[in-house]
């Protein structure tokens, strides 16, 4: 199995991983930005539980030289020991089921064709970045990136914890989202650990130029000290990964509401914690991702106002 995925990656990434990451930040390279506080009630923020299932459907070509003819992916099942539904809860003695390779690894063709080779354009991510989403809700996000790449979205791996089962019972438009993207030759992958994805058999060990995390949440409503630092280890663990995924050239975005409780979780110092810098923290406009929803984690297909919030971007240290 270790050389299928070997091959596989020697296959489909040209570009080797900056194993070299400076941990060494002086004190002055991180700075918290506030705003004024808004009360934040009952705000779950992001879809971090756990989804063990489904398939994903790799392109051949990182670089979007596609070409017209077939290209050979492998189809892996990603599957739970567990028949309890586990949640993630840092809080108690739960525990959360393993995500296990099932033994059986099919062969299917991918279809990859487009003759349109100009490069999409959203926000700060354009479709010839590597762009790798984690903890995705209802993946409207990922899909919103997809639509305004058009046929050149296959530099998108879009991922969620969450049940394939989960998100179809919970969000309405999910499958269409999902469709979105595949149909564009992303990738969507389910029982993505953010906190463990550099272990992951596929995407553990890619390079990318974007690593995105939108609202990370430990999944627990209070706003006591043991709520910020579970969300706290959450985003630490998140960064403590992404920072051995990204290139030289590199970033890692965070998404998070900055007032009220939100900014005392201090996501810049968190970053500077784990060895990075703060290249820059701008406003984030949630319409200017057509489409996007920002959905809770439990609770149904409700969504919840994340006015005001920010997006902090990390590099990785030249220091």
């Amino acid at each position: 199995m270790g050389q299928i995925f070997s091959n596989l990656w020697n296959w489909i990434c040209p570009k080797s991983r900056n194993e070299t990451t400076k941990k060494d930040v002086q004190s002055n390279n991180h700075q918290t930005y506030y705003v004024d506080d808004v009360d934040q009630n009952n705000q779950l923020e992001s879809h971090y539980y756990i989804n063990i299932s489904d398939h994903f459907q790799p392109v051949s070509d990182w670089n979007n030289n596609l070409d017209s003819s077939p290209a050979p992916h492998v189809v892996l099942d990603l599957i739970s020991e567990s028949n309890e539904e586990p949640v993630i809860d840092y809080g108690d003695d739960r525990v959360i089921a393993e995500v296990v390779l099932e033994k059986n690894v099919t062969t299917a063709v991918n279809y990859v064709s487009s003759n349109d080779s100009s490069v999409g354009k959203i926000g700060p991510y354009t479709s010839d970045q590597r762009v790798l989403l984690v903890g995705e809700g209802d993946f409207s996000f990922s899909a919103s990136l997809a639509v305004a790449f058009g046929t050149s979205a296959c530099n998108i791996i879009a991922t969620s914890l969450n049940l394939g089962d989960f998100l179809i019972k919970n969000y309405r438009k999910f499958p269409n989202n999902k469709a979105e993207l595949e149909t564009r030759g992303s990738v969507v992958l389910h029982g993505v650990d953010a906190t463990k994805m550099v272990n992951h058999p596929f995407v553990g060990s890619m390079t990318f130029d974007r690593v995105i995390f939108n609202f990370p949440h430990a999944g627990k409503f209070g706003k006591g000290d043991l709520e910020l630092r579970m969300h706290q280890k959450l985003i630490s663990g998140f960064l403590q990964n992404a920072k051995k995924m990204i290139g030289e050239d590199g970033e890692i975005h965070i998404t998070s509401k900055c007032s009220g409780f939100f900014r005392r979780l201090d996501i810049p110092k968190l970053g500077c914690d784990q060895g990075l810098y703060l290249i820059q923290a701008v406003n984030f406009k949630r319409l200017e991702y057509p489409g996007y929803q920002t959905k809770y984690g439990f609770g149904g297909d409700r969504y919840f106002h994340c006015n005001p919030s920010k997006t902090y971007k990390f590099g990785l240290s030249s220091n």
